[in-house]
Formats: structure tokens, sequence, C-alpha cells
């Protein structure tokens, strides 16, 4: 049975379900930052994916890459599986802007998040959740 990993769970927010993976939003307004997670127990690697898992997983880290690519219009998107913090296999997509607060490093451990005040985070996740089913 799979289960979200507690550190997902405090930091991210639902916007929808693929056939893989959960997409979670990052509880950080200083970058539009989502996180899928592949609805597979106990998996911490790519690798341990099987082939059709693995390209399904290719195939929708690129739709959420056109989407917050047509959201947001960033002037980049960083896409990451690290692992090192949270071991449940996850991967971040992140539309970055050259005037962002990380901007060109990283966003981990840059800046402490700044959780989204409640209506931008209902409409952060309306917005996205409307172009997830416009691609559907």
């Amino acid at each position: 049975m799979f289960t979200l990993h507690d550190q997902l769970r405090r930091d991210t927010l639902p916007v929808c379900r693929l056939k893989l993976c959960l997409v979670q939003l990052m509880n950080d307004s200083r970058y539009p930052w989502l996180i899928l997670i592949p609805t597979v127990e106990n998996v911490t690697e790519i690798v341990e994916l099987n082939e059709k898992q693995r390209k399904l997983l290719i195939n929708e880290i690129a739709q959420v890459q056109t989407i917050l690519g047509t959201v947001f219009q960033p002037h980049k998107l960083n896409v990451g599986a690290l692992g090192n913090m949270v071991p449940q296999l996850h991967v971040h997509v992140i539309a970055r802007f050259r005037d962002d607060a990380a901007w060109p490093g990283p966003v981990w451990g840059k800046l402490p998040p700044q959780p989204y005040e409640e209506s931008a985070l209902r409409t952060t996740i309306a917005r996205l959740q409307k172009a997830f089913i416009a691609r559907a």
C-alpha cells in the first residue's frame, strides 16, 4: 500500500493525480514548484521502477514542465530527483525566473520557505488543476 512520506505531507499540498504520480505543490510561494511522487510502494530510486513506469514518469515530468511553462511562463524549468533528505522517490519540477530569490542557484537551502497566503494558494492550485484538466 502506497503512503506519502511525512515530510512531503507536511511541505506540500495536493494538486492532482496522474496515471503514475501524485502531483503536489510545494508550499513555498517564492517559486512555482511541483513535486511528482510515483505511487509505487518502497521505491527510492528511478531505476527501481519497471520500464513501463520509468517511461510514464518521464512523460509525466514533461507534462508538468509543459503546464508550469504555460501557466507561469518562467525563464527556466528545473527538474531534480535528489532524495537525500526524503528517501521516497519524488521529482521536483520548479519554474524559475531570473529575478527569483535563489537565481541562478538551486532553491534548496537558500531561504526558508515562504508559505502561500490562503487566497493565493487556492488560486494557484485552481490554475494548475485547470491546466491539468485541459491537457487530459
